[in-house]
């Protein structure tokens, strides 16, 4: 019943913020990215570095008539945002990324984007305290893909469907992060409400400085997600129990497996194995 009500919300609110995007236009939506992303009216044409002058940029009225296919596609494709939300179709900005059961995809869309830009990093983050339903983590990366006035401008690869306090997802959201590790992607570690957390999982929030985004709790410290990777106990850290302690005995089973197919490997992971083999010993 519960569930039920939830969903009835969740859609009415998506049709409430629908109803709202009606009064946005191609050109304000087209000025709304850009400015989500650091980048200043003004100062867009600089950044797309032709298509555009400053006076077509000044009035959305004038800015409509040059908004081509062209320039659409060229800008969705810079912010890796979705076509159909700049087009007004849809209220999702970024497409969504399921690694969930498949890190070796992960590794492969990693290498896709390092091979165009060295300059890449991640933030996962994880709710400041436990949900009474699901406890739901997220996993962004943060790609620089230019500067304007000394400031870096960057765009966003959301990757979602991680049940964090789930046995089975934090093995493979752990062997992402041990795949982003290896190839030198580093991920930080934040918390923020789990509100907010929901919120982003649809895509439909826009990114600015990415902190700011979350407002992540000072209080409580960062924390070092590859730990995971490394340390029994920051690898199980909240992973639900259930009976007879099945979810610890089958997250530590899954952890050794992917260890086997070389997936946990990071810089430091030199006999950590031990270290998982003999805590999965306790629970027998």
């Amino acid at each position: 019943m519960l569930a039920d009500i939830a969903v009835i919300i969740n859609v009415w609110d998506r049709y409430k913020k629908w109803k709202n995007s009606k009064n946005s236009t191609i050109a304000s939506r087209f000025i709304d990215l850009f400015q989500g992303h650091g980048v200043h009216r003004n100062q867009i044409p600089r950044f797309l570095n032709g298509g555009l002058s400053i006076k077509d940029v000044q009035d959305d009225a004038k800015l409509i008539d040059k908004l081509d296919d062209e320039i659409l596609d060229k800008v969705s494709n810079m912010f890796s945002v979705r076509r159909e939300w700049l087009d007004g179709a849809d209220l999702q900005i970024y497409p969504e990324h399921d690694f969930y059961k498949r890190p070796e995809e992960f590794s492969t869309f990693l290498d896709e984007i390092i091979t165009s830009n060295h300059n890449l990093s991640g933030y996962l983050f994880i709710p400041d305290k436990k949900s009474r339903q699901r406890y739901l983590a997220i996993l962004v990366l943060e790609e620089t893909i230019g500067e304007v006035s000394s400031k870096e401008i960057y765009r966003y690869h959301l990757c979602n469907n991680w049940d964090y306090s789930y046995w089975k997802s934090r093995a493979y959201l752990t062997a992402c992060i041990a795949i982003a590790s290896r190839k030198g992607v580093f991920i930080h570690g934040r918390y923020a409400s789990q509100k907010k957390i929901n919120e982003l999982g649809f895509g439909e929030k826009m990114f600015s400085d990415i902190d700011e985004t979350f407002s992540y709790f000072i209080g409580k410290g960062n924390w070092n997600p590859e730990d995971m990777a490394l340390e029994p106990e920051a690898f199980l850290n909240d992973v639900d129990p259930e009976i007879n302690d099945y979810g610890i005995k089958s997250g530590l089973k899954l952890w050794l497996s992917l260890e086997d197919k070389g997936l946990m490997k990071t810089d430091y992971s030199d006999n950590v194995r031990a270290l998982f083999e003999s805590y999965l010993a306790r629970y027998k």
